[in-house]
């Protein structure tokens, strides 16, 4: 058995988890580190494929909250296949480094706001989940790696966990069911030789891994408050996202060994000291977007039903009533 497959196993099993728990994450996990033993046109074909079972199985799980979520994931699932389709042109015919390298500087940034608790909804949901649904395509079907501005846009959005996970679903099992259909229609009429037997003998070495960590990861996240839930997914992305851009900054060669890594020990101190400030310090860390409104203040002694109504602007509803005759 090589032993690049065995390490692929190791990581594939610790990326479950983490998917298992909330949702995504294993390509984001497993690609940046993969990526060091195998290309991407064999290790993309494979993690699609295990991908779309991973999903299947985590929708069917939240199948509960899909009536309450198709609307919110819709937008983004009707714009996918313009960016499937050119993100699998640029597997086929282009080196994806220098893209990486676009991504990961992209990604950083967003994730470092949400870790300081800065939000912005989208007030025309539907709108923005049009304008990122090509971007999110075409990042998928060329990396794999989809999870991170996901998870930025929708848990902007204020979804609650197990919506969050749902509408997240939703989209994955659209971009990997779409992505590994273009790769397999690539492959067989415009010689892409992207679904080959190098890449399909990869596939027991995540399946299996897959099969122990989703459960495992669902059991531990059960246990866990939203709050920590929240700023692991931050967290975690901004680690993903500080591996990524330092393994494609060594491969390029811009950078050596050796501050490859001490960047990469800079930016994970500063992702850690981020998440931890943000959960522990930050004034409404502690809040949960969704919520229940405050309760009514309660009536003052003497102010029952005689008593004159007074509007928003403090005039007696009478009087707004007589003016506006």
């Amino acid at each position: 058995m090589d032993l690049a497959n065995i390490w692929l196993a190791l990581v594939a099993l610790f990326a479950a988890s983490i998917n298992g728990a909330i949702g995504y994450g294993f390509s984001s996990i497993v690609t940046p580190i993969a990526l060091l033993w195998f290309s991407n046109k064999v290790l993309n074909p494979a993690l699609v494929s295990v991908e779309l079972l991973v999903n299947i199985t985590l929708l069917y799980r939240e199948r509960a909250f899909i009536s309450l979520t198709k609307a919110r994931a819709l937008p983004v699932v009707k714009t996918l296949l313009p960016g499937v389709l050119l993100g699998t042109i640029g597997l086929t015919y282009l080196a994806v480094n220098d893209v990486k390298v676009v991504v990961y500087v992209v990604l950083l940034p967003l994730v470092v706001i949400q870790l300081l608790g800065l939000r912005r909804p989208f007030t025309n949901e539907k709108r923005g989940g049009t304008l990122i649904g090509p971007g999110i395509g075409f990042l998928y079907a060329l990396t794999t790696i989809s999870g991170p501005p996901l998870a930025v846009f929708f848990r902007n959005q204020g979804l609650s966990k197990d919506e969050f996970r749902c509408t997240l679903a939703q989209v994955r099992v659209a971009e990997s069911s779409l992505t590994l259909t273009t790769y397999i229609l690539f492959t067989e009429f415009f010689g892409a030789k992207l679904i080959t037997a190098p890449s399909l003998g990869l596939v027991p070495y995540l399946l299996i891994p897959v099969l122990i960590g989703v459960p495992l990861g669902t059991w531990v996240m059960s246990r866990v408050s939203r709050d920590v839930f929240t700023r692991f997914v931050m967290a975690m992305d901004g680690l993903v996202v500080s591996f990524g851009l330092t393994q494609v900054l060594l491969k390029l060669k811009w950078v050596g060994a050796t501050v490859s890594d001490v960047v990469f020990a800079v930016l994970a101190a500063v992702v850690v000291a981020l998440a931890a400030y943000s959960l522990y310090r930050l004034p409404g860390s502690r809040k949960h977007v969704d919520q229940p409104l405050p309760p009514d203040p309660p009536i003052p002694p003497g102010a029952g039903p005689e008593s004159p109504k007074v509007s928003s602007l403090g005039v007696p509803g009478d009087a707004v009533a007589a003016g506006d005759r």
